[in-house]
């Protein structure tokens, strides 16, 4: 009778969660793949059934091939250097014995700008004339350098990899530096005892101690690069000519601006199905590797 009183009360206060949950995602994401399988304009009240045609439309389109080909290098991009630079930031400031408090505030501070405002005024910084990158290597006396940074096709990607590298670093600086506060120092005074000097610290016990947060990050910072749109769409709305197309860019596309909606769902499902497979690997992996960091470190105490 108790256990029953305990499991009804669960559910009351559960089920406002579970309905919202319903409604705000699981309706629309069957309505989503439901979609997929219709042709829709986005006005008319028909929407005919037409099997796998959208499917088999999208995987001819070399457009969104070449987009996801974008999203994979904006998320390794992130998943590498972005985590690099965050876990770096985060190691320094926790060994930093004075300006602690203030490099935290500039290391985060990107994250806190919205997505279009780190567009407009990245867009402002590397515009080939007025911008301050090309002004400042000018004033080096390196005139060869300057460049129409988002303009060319050869540097637009690489551009746009660095501002988001640069505006989600504050998000993995956060979270490193929890994490590291929270592996024991006795771990460090014991491997101190040992002889371990500082790269056999941070093999043997910083990065396991961290393999938990690494891997958290790792998943968000990929997921992130994978579904970057606010910040293509500001700097260079995916040209020049496509080059720094992204899918969510060229779904929203082909959705709002086309009225292709059955195209721009069965777009949204593949792209879905791969977030999904991608996530799952890289938890796959990172449990496989914190847990053999671990079973070394266990070995070697």
């Amino acid at each position: 009778m108790r256990h029953r009183n305990r499991m009804l009360a669960a559910g009351v206060f559960l089920a406002p969660a579970l309905a919202m949950i319903a409604v705000f995602t699981v309706i629309p994401f069957v309505q989503g793949i439901l979609l997929s399988f219709q042709s829709w304009d986005g006005v008319s009240p028909d929407t005919p059934f037409v099997g796998l045609d959208n499917f088999r439309w999208v995987m001819d389109d070399a457009e969104f091939w070449g987009s996801m080909k974008n999203a994979v290098v904006f998320g390794a991009v992130g998943l590498v250097v972005a985590n690099a630079v965050s876990m770096v930031m985060a190691l320094a400031v926790h060994h930093a014995r004075r300006g602690s408090a203030f490099f935290r505030t500039v290391y985060y501070l990107p994250g806190v700008f919205s997505t279009v405002v780190v567009g407009v005024m990245f867009s402002w910084f590397l515009d080939p004339k007025i911008g301050i990158v090309n002004q400042a290597l000018k004033t080096l006396g390196l005139d060869g350098l300057t460049h129409n940074w988002l303009g060319d096709p050869k540097t637009a990607v690489i551009a746009v990899a660095a501002v988001f590298v640069w505006y989600h670093w504050g998000f993995g600086f956060i979270l490193f530096l929890a994490g590291r506060q929270d592996v024991p120092g006795e771990l460090y005074e014991a491997a101190s005892l040992d002889g371990a000097r500082s790269w056999a610290q941070f093999r043997y016990v910083t990065w396991p101690g961290m393999s938990h947060v690494t891997g958290i990050v790792s998943v968000l910072t990929l997921l992130s690069g994978l579904q970057i749109f606010g910040t293509v769409q500001v700097l260079t709305n995916g040209g020049p000519a496509g080059h720094t197309s992204v899918p969510t860019l060229h779904i929203y596309q082909q959705a709002f601006q086309f009225n292709e909606y059955g195209r721009a769902a069965a777009m949204s499902v593949i792209f879905g199905a791969c977030l999904v497979a991608l996530a799952c690997v890289q938890l796959w992996v990172s449990r496989r590797l914190g847990g053999s960091t671990n079973s070394r470190t266990e070995k070697g105490r």
